[in-house]
């Protein structure tokens, strides 16, 4: 009994080891998985909602399968070799603008694989995507919206880049069923066909010699302003100066006048206080108090002598103690 069954476990082993091996699966970073049921044996049939992430899964064999996309950004270039970017080839796009020029684009597509839609991807389009979806539509979507420009157009980066993000919006929308989501379109450079440059060439020499034209008209123009402008400049200044003289000549004689006057002024003012001083010194000189006033400067002068004479008695004889007689003596009182 202990010998078959030593011989099931190792044919057990024999079995489940390779079954174990082929079972797990791994999701690395950078990748997403989605789970196929083929069997009901855990579910439903079918493609799992669910994205498996960088991870070890059990997948059993024959009743499920596992399938892997890319989860980083991926790019989609279209550009040219040198000795080819003016020519139309599947290395760039080839763009009809509205008004009927050529211009060839090289262009670059961001994209990636919308983690959490994953299953969609599988669903509708599986491992083919770039070459089945993303890349047609690219195209046709950038060909569409920068056909809406004019050639000269493409020289605006206002106007472009608005176009270019038209086509991403636009993009968005056509590859979203798919699971797929455009990060970014960079449009890289442009060229036109020969003919169109050689027309731009020969349009540029014509708006150039325009041009020229048109600024030596303006210096023309605005030399004659600026002879004008001196010309009226110094007629102004001499108006000016010689309004500025007269003002000046009233303004002296304005000056002059005023002093005039005010000296006219001064001199009645001195004039009447002489004579208005000479009238008091007058009155004071009729009074008692004139006589007085002499009779005290007479006898300052006598106050310098040591001696005088006068006549005592008699008709014409003075008292020395009497003031009065004194007076009479000076002349001073009658």
């Amino acid at each position: 009994m202990s010998k078959t069954f030593s011989v099931i476990i190792i044919l057990l082993l024999i079995i489940l080891i390779p079954f174990a091996f082929f079972s797990f699966k791994t999701v690395k970073v950078g990748e997403v998985g989605v789970k196929t049921r083929l069997l009901p044996l855990t579910g439903k049939p079918g493609i799992s909602k669910k994205t498996l992430k960088t991870g070890l899964y059990l997948i059993i064999p024959f009743a499920e399968k596992l399938d892997k996309f890319n989860a980083r950004i991926q790019k989609l270039d279209f550009v040219a070799p040198e000795n080819m970017k003016r020519q139309k080839n599947n290395q760039n796009i080839f763009v009809q603008t509205s008004d009927g020029t050529f211009v060839y684009v090289d262009a670059t597509l961001l994209f990636k694989v919308d983690e959490e839609n994953a299953y969609k991807l599988l669903a509708t389009l599986g491992h083919n995507y770039i070459n089945q979806k993303v890349r047609p539509e690219f195209i046709s979507v950038l060909k569409a919206k920068l056909g809406e420009l004019k050639a000269e157009d493409f020289f605006n980066p206002e106007k472009r880049e608005t176009k270019v993000k038209e086509a991403l919006d636009e993009l968005n929308k056509r590859l979203e069923k798919n699971g797929i989501k455009a990060v970014n379109i960079l449009v890289r450079d442009y060229f036109y066909s020969k003919e169109y440059e050689e027309a731009i060439k020969e349009k540029k020499i014509a708006d150039q010699i325009q041009l020229l034209n048109i600024v030596k008209t303006e210096q023309a123009k605005q030399l004659a302003e600026l002879k004008k402008t001196e010309a009226y400049g110094d007629a102004l200044a001499k108006v000016e100066l010689e309004k500025g003289k007269a003002e000046a000549k009233k303004i002296k004689a304005d000056a002059d006048n005023y002093l005039k006057t005010k000296e006219a002024e001064a001199k009645r003012e001195i004039e009447m206080a002489k004579a208005k001083g000479d009238a008091l010194i007058q009155k004071a000189f009729v009074g008692q108090g004139g006589k007085n006033i002499v009779g005290l400067e007479m006898a300052d002068v006598l106050k310098g002598l040591d001696k005088i004479i006068i006549q005592s008695g008699g008709k014409n004889g003075v008292n020395p103690l009497d003031v009065n007689s004194l007076l009479k003596l000076s002349g001073v009182k009658k």
